[in-house]
Formats: C-alpha cells, sequence, structure tokens
C-alpha cells in the first residue's frame, strides 16, 4: 500500500481512473473532478447496507469495472472497501479521503463493512487498497464538526503512543495550522507501522480501540458524532482503566485537558441511561467488555459492575 500526502494532490492531477463511489455531500463540493463512472449514496452510516452493495455491484458488472476509487469520508471508504473486496473476489481499491477521521485512520489498514441493523460494520472484509491519496486542500472546505471528529483520533494516538505528542494537542488543532499536514503524516506512520504489525487485527491493533467500547456505544444511542462519542470514551476508559491501577490520575487530566482545548466534549449527554450503554458493549463485535487503555493493557477484559461504576460516576 503507497501512501501519498501533499496539498492540491488531486486538485492539481484529477482523480485517478476508475469507478468512483462518493457520497452526495462530496458531489456536490467537489464533482467536478468524477469524470468517469460513478456511484452516488446518501452521506451518513445508514448507506452501509445490503442495499447499496447489491446496486453498486451490479452497476460494476454493467460497465465491466476493474477498480473501485472511495471518493469520501469513512463511510464511503468502508462501503467501497467491502465492494472492492467481494466483488469478483476482489478488485483494485483506491482510496481518496476527503476527512480529517478518514485521512489519519479509516482509509488506512483495510477495514471496510456495512452494517447489520443497528450493529456497525458486523459485516466485512480486511483488504488493502492498492493506494491512499490524501489532498489536505480538502480540509478547508469541512464542517468545524467533521473536523473534530477526525481531531479526536488524533487525540487518541497521541493518548496511546505519544505521537503527536500530547503537549501539541494541548495547543488545539486547527484547519489553518502549518503543521497540519506534519500531523496527520505522523498518525499515518503510526496507523501504518501497527497494520504491518497486525495486518488481521488480532492482537496489537486492539490498541487503536482505546475510547471506542463505550465511545461506539453512546455514538448509537444518542446520536453523537464520531468525534464527540470518542472523547467521551476516550475519558470514561483512562477513569476505568484508573480504576485497575493502569492509567494514572495525571494521565486522565491531561488527556481531558486536551479534550477540551480542542472543542470536544468530556462528560456523557444528560439523562444517559447506564443499562442502555452497558447492554450494548455486552454486544460489542470487538468482545464483550473489553478495553484497551494503552500500548501495553490493550485486551483486558473488565467486569459489567466496575464499567457501571465509572459510568455513574
Amino acid at each position: 500500500m503507497k501512501i501519498k500526502i501533499k496539498e492540491r494532490l488531486i486538485r492539481k492531477k484529477g482523480l485517478p481512473e476508475g469507478f468512483v463511489i462518493t457520497d452526495s455531500n462530496v458531489m456536490k463540493r467537489y464533482g467536478l473532478f468524477v469524470l468517469g463512472n460513478v456511484f452516488v449514496i446518501d452521506a451518513g452510516e445508514k448507506s452501509k447496507s445490503f442495499e447499496n452493495y447489491q446496486k453498486i455491484a451490479e452497476n460494476l458488472a454493467d460497465v465491466d469495472a476493474e477498480k473501485i476509487v472511495a471518493f469520501g469520508g469513512g463511510v464511503v471508504g468502508d462501503l467501497a472497501g467491502f465492494v472492492a473486496s467481494t466483488y469478483k473476489r476482489g478488485i483494485n481499491l483506491i482510496h481518496v479521503p476527503t476527512t480529517l477521521l478518514a485521512m489519519v485512520d479509516s482509509s488506512i489498514g483495510g477495514k471496510n463493512g456495512i452494517n447489520l441493523g443497528k450493529r456497525k460494520n458486523y459485516i466485512g472484509t480486511i483488504y488493502q487498497p492498492e493506494e491512499v491519496l490524501i489532498d489536505t486542500s480538502f480540509l478547508q472546505s469541512l464542517p468545524l464538526w467533521e473536523f473534530r471528529n477526525g481531531v479526536a483520533e488524533i487525540i487518541k494516538y497521541s493518548s496511546v503512543f505519544e505521537k503527536p505528542s500530547l503537549e501539541r494537542l494541548e495547543r488545539g488543532i486547527n484547519k489553518e495550522d502549518s503543521d497540519l499536514q506534519n500531523i496527520i503524516t505522523e498518525c499515518c506512520k503510526v496507523k501504518t507501522e501497527i497494520v504491518k504489525r497486525d495486518p488481521q487485527d488480532r492482537g496489537f491493533r486492539h490498541t487503536l480501540n482505546f475510547g471506542h467500547t463505550i465511545g461506539h456505544a453512546i455514538e448509537l444511542i444518542y446520536a453523537l458524532s464520531h468525534g464527540e462519542a470518542i472523547s467521551i470514551g476516550m475519558v470514561k476508559e483512562l477513569e476505568l482503566g484508573n480504576k485497575l491501577e493502569l492509567v494514572t490520575k495525571n494521565k486522565i487530566e491531561k488527556v481531558t485537558r486536551i479534550i477540551e482545548a480542542n472543542g470536544l466534549p468530556t462528560k456523557l449527554p444528560p439523562n444517559y441511561d447506564v443499562e442502555k450503554i452497558l447492554n450494548l458493549i455486552n454486544y460489542d463485535k470487538k468482545g464483550s467488555f473489553v478495553f484497551a487503555f494503552n500500548h501495553e493493557n490493550y485486551n483486558i477484559k473488565v467486569k459489567r459492575e466496575l464499567v457501571k461504576e465509572v459510568l455513574e460516576r
């Protein structure tokens, strides 16, 4: 897998040839880059469906396509990757991410999938793209809430691996920052090394689940953005790690400050239902009540009662 990161990379050279899968938001903003066959999904998680999977496969067959270009954020990449990995038992795939979240995380590593009802990414494969082409200029038109989804993932990397440094993130991350491309590059390097070490997601790669066990549950229940949910999840999971004597109070305080400095929440929504959260965690595809806290402790089974105690605080 090759990763190219450069401002105006796509604006200057255009999209690579292939059957383009994108969403309605990206098509409105950047439709002029789409010159050939295209399938446009509605923006949002609901588009990761069996129905869209079948429609895309039929379209691919109609035009005899041999390469897919995923042009968009995480939803587009998940769906396009799953189609590419299963259509004709696998065809070439190129990711062109347009969101910060996709640039630093979801476009790298080969994970893809569609949803099984409310069960996120229950049907999927691990299938590496041929290339990931990152044009950082796409971030300039990204809504702030969407930009912050990616910032939350950058904070995750920093908390688990100290890359980028926690000290840098305390100053906040903004679209206009002169070192933003360097931060994206550093995150891509971290993710690539993790994937090389554990390509099938059976061990060390589980470190990347930090913040996502509680985060995914509250994202589904309370319709939070991914960044909001993962930010709250990181704080609560650090508190849980502290109960297990795996995380220091100083670490909790530092990560909480960083999250707040980047305009993201650290507290659960008002009137939250602990039992609903616990029930979703119980059916998490990563494992029931299995948590990652840092690069040394990442497959830790925790008793439901202790998780409940932390959530009720």
